[in-house]
Protein backbone atom coordinates (compact mmCIF):
# COMPACT_ATOMS: atom_id res chain seq x y z
CA UNK A 1 0.00 0.00 0.00
CA UNK A 2 1.35 3.51 -0.68
CA UNK A 3 2.49 5.47 2.15
CA UNK A 4 0.55 8.67 3.16
CA UNK A 5 1.28 11.67 3.71
CA UNK A 6 0.32 13.30 7.47
CA UNK A 7 -0.72 16.29 4.91
CA UNK A 8 -2.63 14.57 2.62
CA UNK A 9 -4.72 12.74 5.23
CA UNK A 10 -5.00 16.00 7.21
CA UNK A 11 -6.57 17.33 4.16
CA UNK A 12 -8.88 14.38 3.89
CA UNK A 13 -10.11 14.84 7.28
CA UNK A 14 -10.08 18.60 6.65
CA UNK A 15 -12.33 17.95 3.70
CA UNK A 16 -14.71 15.96 5.23
CA UNK A 17 -15.16 18.39 8.20
CA UNK A 18 -16.27 20.86 5.11
CA UNK A 19 -18.59 18.75 3.66
CA UNK A 20 -20.23 17.92 6.49
CA UNK A 21 -20.78 21.88 7.45
CA UNK A 22 -21.44 22.28 3.87
CA UNK A 23 -24.46 19.69 3.58
CA UNK A 24 -25.51 20.59 7.39
CA UNK A 25 -26.03 24.37 5.71
CA UNK A 26 -27.47 23.22 3.01
CA UNK A 27 -30.11 21.04 4.74
CA UNK A 28 -30.59 23.70 7.34
CA UNK A 29 -32.03 26.29 4.17
CA UNK A 30 -34.16 23.24 3.07
CA UNK A 31 -35.16 22.89 5.69
CA UNK A 32 -36.37 26.81 6.14
CA UNK A 33 -39.31 25.90 3.48
CA UNK A 34 -40.79 23.64 5.84
CA UNK A 35 -40.20 25.24 8.72
CA UNK A 36 -38.72 22.91 11.30
CA UNK A 37 -35.25 23.01 12.27
CA UNK A 38 -32.50 21.03 11.87
CA UNK A 39 -33.36 19.43 15.55
CA UNK A 40 -36.86 18.52 14.29
CA UNK A 41 -35.60 16.56 11.48
CA UNK A 42 -33.25 14.70 13.31
CA UNK A 43 -36.54 13.73 16.32
CA UNK A 44 -38.40 13.15 13.22
CA UNK A 45 -36.13 10.99 11.64
CA UNK A 46 -35.72 9.11 14.59
CA UNK A 47 -39.69 8.31 15.05
CA UNK A 48 -40.07 7.47 11.14
CA UNK A 49 -41.84 5.78 9.96
CA UNK A 50 -44.23 5.08 12.65
CA UNK A 51 -41.78 4.16 15.87
CA UNK A 52 -43.19 4.82 19.23
CA UNK A 53 -39.98 6.21 21.87
CA UNK A 54 -40.05 8.14 24.88
CA UNK A 55 -37.62 11.15 25.39
CA UNK A 56 -35.18 9.14 27.12
CA UNK A 57 -35.20 6.30 24.83
CA UNK A 58 -34.64 9.01 21.84
CA UNK A 59 -31.80 10.45 24.24
CA UNK A 60 -29.99 6.90 25.00
CA UNK A 61 -30.48 5.92 21.15
CA UNK A 62 -29.47 9.33 19.74
CA UNK A 63 -26.60 10.15 22.41
CA UNK A 64 -28.21 13.08 22.84
CA UNK A 65 -28.82 14.94 26.04
CA UNK A 66 -32.72 14.40 27.30
CA UNK A 67 -33.18 18.38 27.72
CA UNK A 68 -32.21 18.83 24.15
CA UNK A 69 -34.90 16.20 22.52
CA UNK A 70 -37.29 17.49 25.02
CA UNK A 71 -37.29 20.85 23.80
CA UNK A 72 -37.41 19.80 20.61
CA UNK A 73 -40.49 17.28 21.20
CA UNK A 74 -41.78 19.99 23.13
CA UNK A 75 -41.76 22.36 19.46
CA UNK A 76 -43.14 19.65 17.34
CA UNK A 77 -45.82 18.97 20.00
CA UNK A 78 -46.56 23.02 19.55
CA UNK A 79 -46.27 22.58 15.94
CA UNK A 80 -48.57 19.29 15.66
CA UNK A 81 -46.20 17.11 14.38
CA UNK A 82 -46.36 14.26 16.94
CA UNK A 83 -48.73 12.74 18.91
CA UNK A 84 -48.03 11.89 22.81
CA UNK A 85 -49.23 8.56 23.65
CA UNK A 86 -49.78 6.73 26.95
CA UNK A 87 -46.52 4.39 28.07
CA UNK A 88 -47.34 1.28 29.86
CA UNK A 89 -43.98 0.97 30.80
CA UNK A 90 -43.17 4.46 32.50
CA UNK A 91 -46.39 6.92 33.11
CA UNK A 92 -44.38 9.83 33.03
CA UNK A 93 -42.22 9.10 30.03
CA UNK A 94 -44.81 9.16 27.14
CA UNK A 95 -44.16 8.13 24.11
CA UNK A 96 -43.68 10.14 20.75
CA UNK A 97 -45.33 9.39 17.46
CA UNK A 98 -45.48 11.14 14.68
CA UNK A 99 -48.66 12.01 13.08
CA UNK A 100 -49.90 12.21 9.82
CA UNK A 101 -48.80 15.52 9.12
CA UNK A 102 -46.08 14.75 10.52
CA UNK A 103 -45.06 11.63 8.44
CA UNK A 104 -46.12 14.07 5.62
CA UNK A 105 -44.12 16.69 5.85
CA UNK A 106 -40.50 14.19 6.85
CA UNK A 107 -41.70 12.59 3.61
CA UNK A 108 -41.70 16.03 1.69
CA UNK A 109 -38.03 16.55 3.69
CA UNK A 110 -36.76 13.32 2.80
CA UNK A 111 -37.71 13.90 -1.34
CA UNK A 112 -36.17 17.14 -1.22
CA UNK A 113 -33.13 15.23 0.74
CA UNK A 114 -32.89 12.98 -2.07
CA UNK A 115 -32.77 15.52 -5.12
CA UNK A 116 -30.10 17.30 -2.84
CA UNK A 117 -28.09 14.38 -2.81
CA UNK A 118 -28.77 13.22 -6.50
CA UNK A 119 -27.19 16.55 -7.82
CA UNK A 120 -24.15 16.25 -5.25
CA UNK A 121 -23.76 12.80 -6.92
CA UNK A 122 -24.41 13.43 -10.28
CA UNK A 123 -20.91 13.75 -11.29
CA UNK A 124 -19.65 10.54 -9.77
CA UNK A 125 -19.30 7.37 -10.99
CA UNK A 126 -20.62 4.56 -9.50
CA UNK A 127 -17.00 2.62 -8.71
CA UNK A 128 -16.07 6.06 -7.08
CA UNK A 129 -18.89 6.29 -4.82
CA UNK A 130 -18.58 2.35 -3.53
CA UNK A 131 -15.07 2.79 -3.05
CA UNK A 132 -15.87 6.19 -0.99
CA UNK A 133 -18.45 4.74 0.99
CA UNK A 134 -16.13 1.37 1.79
CA UNK A 135 -13.55 3.92 2.91
CA UNK A 136 -15.51 5.38 4.93
CA UNK A 137 -17.11 2.97 6.40
CA UNK A 138 -13.43 1.16 7.38
CA UNK A 139 -12.26 4.84 9.05
CA UNK A 140 -15.80 4.29 11.51
CA UNK A 141 -14.94 1.03 12.33
CA UNK A 142 -11.42 1.61 12.86
CA UNK A 143 -12.62 4.52 15.26
CA UNK A 144 -15.13 2.46 17.00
Amino acid sequence: MPERTEKEIYQIIWLIRRLFRAFAQKSAENLETFGISVADRAVMEFLYPEKKLSVPEIAKQYHVSRQHVQATVNSLLNQELVLSLENPRHKRSPHIMLNENGRMLFESVLRKDEETIKVLFSHLEKNDVHITLKTLQSLLAKLN
